[in-house]
């Protein structure tokens, strides 16, 4: 697997303000938290029904304003698939929450939409030769405002 080396910098700029707004609208929706400890698995665990969910947090900083229509895929990092693959074996929900630079809105994408036939390499200013992505069309997802 290729990927891009960790990046500090954009994780402690994102990773906490993401998963607190997760928290907030998950909330909003009637979950209970459980756990949003970092542990290198789903970012925030909570409970609804009777279901268990594994949500995860994600920021695209270049994502501003209205999600451009140019843009007709939202693409999840190969290493993602870990968590599918895990969760798959729980009787658990998995999402995918992507969130806007601003935080004001956000693509759920359900992990089943996260399928080798959508794994391809990507291009991009700083996506390194031969990193895949998961390529979902955003007309799959579904567009929350927060």
């Amino acid at each position: 697997m290729i990927k891009r080396p960790f990046n500090r910098a954009l994780y402690e700029a994102y990773d906490a303000k993401a998963k607190e707004t997760l928290v907030s609208l998950l909330e909003r929706k009637g979950h209970t938290v459980v756990n949003t400890k970092e542990n290198y698995d789903a970012d925030v665990v909570t409970q609804k029904d009777d279901y268990t969910y594994f949500n995860e947090a994600e920021v695209k900083v270049a994502w501003k304003e209205d999600w451009p229509t140019t843009w007709a895929e939202i693409r999840i990092p190969e290493r993602k698939g870990r968590l599918v693959k895990k969760y798959q074996k729980q009787n658990g929900v998995l999402n995918f929450y992507i969130f806007r630079n601003d935080m004001k809105q956000a693509w759920r994408i359900k992990d089943t939409l996260l399928t080798e036939e959508s794994l391809k390499e990507a291009k991009g200013r700083y996506i390194v030769k031969g990193e895949k992505f998961f390529h979902i069309p955003y007309t799959k997802a579904e567009l929350i405002n927060i």
